[in-house]
């Protein structure tokens, strides 16, 4: 037996061991020093890592571009030293620790359990578009050290090994991404999963090396290159995704994804604002790479045609979202606000619109929107998914099942459709009800 198959079988063990010890409802922690793979490890400690939800990738991105978010207002409202800029610095800091944490639970998910997540949380498109530690990874690495250099607080030698280690994450899991990109495009292919916002995370993101390699001092050909990847990318499924959210709104992201209709637009104008920013010290034949200065124009309209776009696609299922809350499906409303709000920031300021009182005020109260709708959607999270570990969950409520809150429109069933266009909403199980599967087995968004 190779020694894949042996991880796969450990696995299964462990895994039928905790159900064991769930059907008997054991409440004193079991130790497993029978199983190797997981020796030290007691029964419930594995069975609420197990529960554990994808969903966690999406709302770690969305706290790390409310860190941005909170650096970017930071910077227009106070540029000198100020208790208010102190203050936005410690919010950032907040944002990122709590981002840190939903991702490294979810790595360490992975981490026992690896061939088990990958059977059951990367089986199809949607689920695969949910796994965006690719881009959620290498943007916490070049926000931290953005950070730590920024205030100051390393010193010139630590600086250089951390810049060579933020360097090597960055690298490793931006190559990561093509593996994902290439598997979610022969999934959809495969399951005729057209596109719709779910494409955007695992295709549009081969920006991701750009907007975090550019604080990190990579090469500028490989800057540019990422940059016009997204580019081509955005081009080619945004208006494919526009029109079918427009016409299929009835069967297109009717849950929280279809908040990730605003993403690829404000994500790649940010690509292309922090690239060109960060070849400023570069020759003039190296900052050519990215065109001409009328190219950020053009990208930022399309990431207000996005954000309006979104905001009307919202409108037109508002009865529909407003029974579904609180779904795991509204992290998609965490990072891509939060890239319009950083798009409209780095904007004002690139092209030095700032400097007007009306420029500055609309990007700010535009922040500060996302800002709070980010933090209400994160804090309601937090205490679903405390509630959710820890086994207090009540029993039942009033939420939606979680067949139908499917963002694909080429699987779902008439029944399905027939449920999601009356409106009415079954009894469900509350771990349902926030995207996660309640089987300890069978762990999933």
């Amino acid at each position: 037996m190779d020694r894949n198959k042996k991880k796969a079988l450990s696995e299964v063990v462990v895994a039928a061991y905790i159900e064991q010890v769930t059907q008997k409802n054991s409440t004193s922690p079991v130790s497993l020093s029978s199983c190797s793979s997981c020796c030290g490890l007691s029964g419930r400690l594995l069975q609420k890592l197990l529960r554990v939800p994808l969903a966690c990738n999406g709302f770690a991105l969305g706290m790390t571009g409310l860190s941005n978010v909170l650096l970017n207002l930071n910077e227009s409202l106070s540029p000198s030293p100020s208790p208010v800029k102190y203050s936005f610095i410690v919010a950032a800091i907040l944002a990122l620790f709590v981002a840190y944490v939903n991702q490294i639970l979810y790595l360490a998910k992975i981490s026992v359990f690896p061939c088990k997540v990958l059977r059951e949380e990367a089986s199809t498109p949607q689920q695969i578009s949910a796994q965006v530690s690719h881009l959620t990874i290498p943007l916490l690495t070049s926000t931290t050290y953005s950070l730590l250099t920024s205030t100051h607080m390393m010193n010139l030698d630590i600086g250089i090994l951390g810049l060579r280690i933020a360097q090597g994450i960055v690298a490793v899991w931006c190559t990561l991404q093509l593996v994902v990109m290439a598997t979610f495009l022969l999934r959809s292919y495969r399951e005729g999963f057209y596109p719709e916002p779910a494409w955007f995370p695992p295709t549009v993101s081969l920006g991701t090396f750009a907007m975090a390699g550019a604080a990190l001092k990579f090469p500028a050909a490989l800057i540019a290159t990422s940059v016009w990847s997204a580019v081509i990318m955005m081009l080619v499924t945004l208006p494919i995704a526009l029109f079918r959210c427009y016409y299929r709104s009835k069967e297109v992201a009717i849950n929280g994804s279809i908040g990730i209709l605003q993403a690829p637009g404000s994500f790649v104008c940010i690509c292309w604002l922090v690239s060109w920013s960060s070849l400023s010290s570069y020759s003039e034949r190296q900052q050519l790479l990215l065109g001409p200065l009328f190219v950020g124009h053009a990208l930022f309209a399309v990431a207000m045609l996005g954000m309006l776009s979104t905001l009307w696609c919202v409108f037109m299922r508002r009865a529909h979202l407003k029974d579904l809350w609180f779904h795991s499906s509204f992290a998609g409303f965490t990072f891509p606000s939060a890239s319009s709000a950083n798009a409209t920031l780095l904007y004002v300021k690139f092209y030095g619109f700032d400097t007007y009182i009306v420029g500055k005020a609309c990007a700010s109260v535009l922040a500060v929107l996302v800002v709070l709708l980010i933090s209400i959607i994160n804090i309601t999270w937090l205490g679903k998914l405390l509630h959710y570990c820890t086994g207090n969950l009540s029993t039942t409520a009033r939420m939606p099942s979680a067949q139908s809150m499917d963002t694909s429109t080429s699987t779902s069933s008439g029944k399905e459709k027939k449920l999601f266009v009356s409106g009415s909403v079954p009894q469900q199980n509350l771990g349902a009800s926030i995207g996660i599967n309640t089987s300890p087995s069978m762990p999933q968004i």
